[in-house]
């Protein structure tokens, strides 16, 4: 047994394994459903501009497949928050369900106005027509079950294979969740990378209630309650929004965000969480208050009662990186009340926060604007006004000094076949706020931005987005010394042929003048197959950026058993780009919970090939490979082997 301290816990490893190892008995769950298309193609865009949480939004659907939101029983904020949904398709499914009933199928469901074969396919994986009034399932059974999963994964990059490291040679994974009855979760989360001595490196944990009457009448409710490590999802994220976004999705209703409340956290970010208590109360009339507090780690180069930098990639390599662990705190507290009628929901967010040393980063023309010691604290207003197929919303908020942020926008379904949205924000350079995530090009701060998109379904399954966004930046940023804008474009379309067929076909644009870069992307796609038996995919896209070229093409097979218990998959890749500006991200699936999406470029060819096999009810076995060839430069060849043992009960 082994205790070592590290800045936010105490912990003792081998009793935390030991205790999930023989904890895990019982039945399998099944095997995990292929991320849609739109969503693997937001993670790739993410990658693309830098930001987001992909593993934030991987754990996200694979909790939404494993406890599907009922379209039965679910209110209006429950289908609104559902990101496959557009706003028409909540009212159409809202009249549906009032003039008709519950929906007894998903034949049904693609008959309702507003849904179609294609729409309903998307979202099988990740809803349920149940009947019963209790809970996203309608399960009435109120017997105690106790249910989870242990996840032990690990993998081995063999691009340095021979050299020397004086820390673990592989990175290990384990992650452990639990399940009592309908009210009770708990669960864990140990990491380590490569190169770091010790495991875990990194450790989460959470406890979580939910649904707790506090009346008689169920009208005072505990709605939840987390103790450990949480995530905050509030309003348009001006003041907290520390998740994934689903800005970048082809719908239009994508330009909303759709707000979640203190929920657990189940990431391996080592950045962007919250340690501490939050709890979330349900009154009548529709008032809800939630409260948290956080005592967190964060890592940093101190020199004195200064920090000189902050390093946020969570790699703890080397004794420099060892002495940055956790080596400053960081308190933050804060509020949310909201309130939702009818057609109309709004809420009010404050958060206070500070560092327990002071700011030493060195000043730079981009930055020296953004820096506060001490207490510092952001309080919004935050609206939705929905009706029918309208919703308006927004969130406007100030710093302590007085610096404001605003953001605003309308989603709006004309008819079935078209969806449109406009969303239009103005954040001040000088506006602060830590912790913010709202809709921006780079920082919540800087920005005058315009955005537009539309959706068009003519007939059939053929779905055609666009979008244009205009950015002015005011003041300088990292990069360029004086103001400057950005504009850009893209035009999609999505084609399901027939039920086992569908084409993509995609074309983007970006100018920054401050920057002087132009890029443009075209990108080709077909599918085939359904859930079971043999399937393929064919991707060819070309980008040019800075003077040059790339293209990249790639050739995917896969198999899974109608058993559920076998799935293979093989993927062979071809690329080639002038230089690192017209460099091409291609998202690779891989065992549960990972995902990869490289940077090509250069010349060479890759292979990827995926496994899983279900051979017992009690153990899940995923298997990843991945090489790499370059023919410009063969000192970048590399392998990489993972391996993920799952083992639910």
């Amino acid at each position: 047994m082994c205790w070592r301290t590290e800045g936010k816990t105490i912990v003792c490893k081998a009793v935390l394994l030991w205790t999930a190892f023989f904890s895990c008995t019982g039945a399998a769950a099944a095997l995990p459903q292929d991320l849609p298309g739109d969503i693997v193609r937001l993670i790739e865009r993410q990658c693309e501009d830098g930001g987001g949480d992909p593993e934030a939004l991987l754990e996200y659907f694979q909790e939404l497949a494993r406890k599907p939101l009922n379209l039965n029983t679910a209110d209006r904020e429950a289908l609104e928050g559902f990101p496959l949904m557009t706003p028409f398709m909540v009212s159409s499914l809202l009249e549906y369900r009032s003039e008709y009933g519950a929906v007894a199928s998903a034949g049904e469901l693609a008959m309702v106005d507003g849904f179609d074969i294609a729409a309903v396919r998307r979202m099988l994986p990740f809803v349920t027509l149940g009947a019963g009034p209790e809970g996203n399932t309608g399960s009435t059974d109120e017997k105690l079950r106790v249910s989870g999963k242990l996840t032990l994964r690990s993998r081995m990059d063999l691009e340095r294979g021979d050299e020397e490291e004086e820390g673990l040679p592989v990175p290990l994974y384990a992650k452990y969740r639990m399940e009592v009855g309908r009210h009770l979760s708990a669960g864990f989360t140990l990491e380590s990378d490569r190169g770091e001595k010790d495991f875990p490196d990194f450790y989460s944990f959470n406890i979580a209630v939910s649904d707790i009457r506090l009346s008689g009448d169920g009208r005072c409710r505990l709605e939840s309650a987390v103790v450990g490590d949480f995530s905050l999802r509030f309003g348009q994220g001006l003041v907290l929004w520390n998740s994934f976004s689903l800005s970048g999705l082809s719908s239009p209703s994508a330009a909303m965000r759709r707000g979640g409340g203190i929920v657990p956290y189940t990431s391996s970010n080592e950045n962007r969480y919250f340690h501490g208590a939050g709890v979330t109360l349900g009154f009548p009339e529709g008032v809800r208050a939630s409260v948290f507090y956080s005592d967190n780690g964060q890592d940093a180069r101190i020199e004195g009662v200064c920090f000189t930098t902050k390093p946020e990639d969570g790699v703890h390599d080397t004794e420099a990186l060892r002495a940055a662990r956790d080596a400053m705190r960081e308190k933050v507290l804060g509020a949310n009340v909201s309130w939702s009628g009818e057609w109309l929901r709004t809420g009010v967010t404050a958060a206070a926060y500070r560092y327990s040393h002071l700011d030493g980063r060195r000043k730079s023309y981009y930055n020296e604007h953004l820096r506060y010691d001490g207490w510092w604290g952001n309080v919004s207003l935050d609206w939705l006004m929905s009706f029918r197929g309208l919703l308006v919303f927004g969130e406007a908020a100030l710093d302590r000094e007085g610096a404001f942020a605003g953001i605003t926008g309308a989603v709006y379904s004309f008819a079935m076949p078209l969806e449109a949205s406009v969303l239009y924000r103005y954040y001040s350079p000088r506006y602060i706020a830590t912790h913010a995530g709202a809709y921006c090009r780079s920082n919540v701060n800087n920005e005058h931005g315009v955005s537009a998109a539309v959706k068009w379904s003519p007939g059939g399954s053929v779905d055609v987005s666009s979008s244009i966004e205009y950015t002015y930046f005011p003041y300088a940023r990292y990069g360029v010394r004086d103001p400057s804008s950005c504009l850009k474009g893209a035009l999609e379309c999505n084609w399901e042929v027939e039920e086992h067929h569908s084409l993509y076909a995609r074309v983007s644009g970006t100018y920054d003048n401050g920057r002087d870069t132009r890029q443009f992307r075209l990108r080709l796609g077909y599918g085939y197959g359904g859930e079971t038996g043999f399937g393929a995919v064919s991707r060819i896209e070309g980008g040019y950026a800075g003077g040059s070229l790339g293209m990249l093409l790639y050739q995917e097979g896969r198999y899974s058993s109608v058993s559920g218990k076998f799935r293979v998959g093989l993927r062979l890749t071809f690329f080639t780009t002038d230089s690192w500006d017209s460099r091409i991200y291609c998202y690779e699936g891989g065992i549960p919970g990972t995902f990869s999406v490289p940077a090509y470029y250069g010349k060479g060819t890759g292979l990827n090939a995926v496994a899983a096999y279900k051979p017992v009810r009690w153990l899940n076995v995923h298997f990843r490979c991945s090489l790499v060839k370059y023919f410009s430069d063969p000192d970048k060849d590399c392998v990489d082997v993972g391996l993920q043992l799952t083992l639910p009960f």
